[in-house]
């Protein structure tokens, strides 16, 4: 059996699976390592991945590819800006190394949220859906997007498409790390909600309710955030589906019931009724492997990407 190994780098683990190369199934023992850090570490631990999901194959099972998520700007295999990996504006030829100690198998690497999007298409498909086209938010400790249009993981020149959390969203507002003020993601992410709150977003919800009107100020700004960046996606590009995941509303049901009514409010338009944007949302389970999944699976075609 041809089979394809997936590895979803994140900053505290490295999540391995194996997935058939024809069904595109998981199939074995999915297997986690904590994450090392520092351009040596990260290659040592994928290394070191690829090396005990190997162990665990029967003989029979031939691994033709290796894929790789990973956090941060990715351009040509080389990794940059991924803090939390300990890797900063120096690129790291990561699937170059890998692959060097990789046996000569086939070694692609893309950003995690990216893989997430192709991860999440194969669950799209596995709940029936024939669509091609769909945008993926992740609301983790940043926020950023990725995009499938036409069965193609949009890329962009510079290896950039889908980094919406740093577009402005309130120019008076705090100053970002990446230098901007007011930027989306210091108000609608884990980042941003723990940069207001001390506490989970379904301890926020618990408090709003009880009538603090702090917590239901920051109840307001994190709702409203997460769905202007889904109505951005839905507006932008007209994609069937955006499919939203990440610990912050995986985690919290009321957050989720509140952006969908929040999006709603926009169906008091003709325009806002014809984008019907809240029945385009899916909340992609949290037990879903999609950045492990849809890392196994890049470089499948010579055209997966655009």
């Amino acid at each position: 059996m041809k089979v394809r190994l997936g590895l979803d780098i994140g900053g505290t683990t490295v999540h391995g699976i194996v997935v058939d190369a024809e069904s595109h199934h998981v199939i074995g023992e999915q297997i986690t390592h904590p994450t090392r850090h520092g351009a040596d570490g990260v290659v040592t631990g994928a290394v070191e991945m690829i090396s005990a999901l190997r162990t665990a194959l029967p003989s029979d099972h031939d691994v033709i590819a290796v894929g790789l998520g990973v956090p941060g700007i990715v351009h040509d295999g080389a990794v940059t800006h991924a803090v939390n990996l300990g890797l900063d504006h120096v690129p790291l030829d990561l699937a170059g190394r890998v692959a060097d100690r990789a046996d000569g198998v086939l070694v692609t690497v893309e950003n995690d949220v990216k893989t997430a999007a192709l991860g999440g298409l194969a669950w799209l498909q596995e709940q029936g859906s024939t669509v091609d086209d769909l945008a993926l938010l992740n609301v983790g400790t940043g926020l950023a997007a990725a995009f499938l249009l036409d069965g193609k993981l949009r890329h962009g020149s510079r290896g950039m498409a889908g980094e919406i959390g740093h577009l402005v969203h309130d120019p008076d507002g705090p100053i970002c790390p990446c230098g901007r003020r007011g930027c989306l993601e210091l108000f609608a992410s884990g980042s941003g909600l723990r940069r207001q709150w001390d506490g989970t977003a379904a301890e926020l919800f618990a408090a709003a309710a009880a009538g603090s009107s702090d917590a239901a100020g920051i109840r307001d700004q994190l709702t409203a955030g997460i769905a202007k960046a889904i109505s951005l996606l839905a507006y932008g590009l007209d994609v069937s589906y955006v499919l939203v995941t990440g610990g912050v509303v995986s985690a919290t049901p009321a957050l989720r019931q509140a952006i969908l009514d929040d999006l709603r409010t926009d169906e008091g338009t003709s325009l806002g009724k014809l984008a019907a944007i809240a029945d385009r949302v899916r909340w992609l389970p949290s037990d879903y492997p999609a950045g492990a999944l849809g890392a196994a699976l890049l470089g499948r075609d010579p055209a997966w990407r655009s």
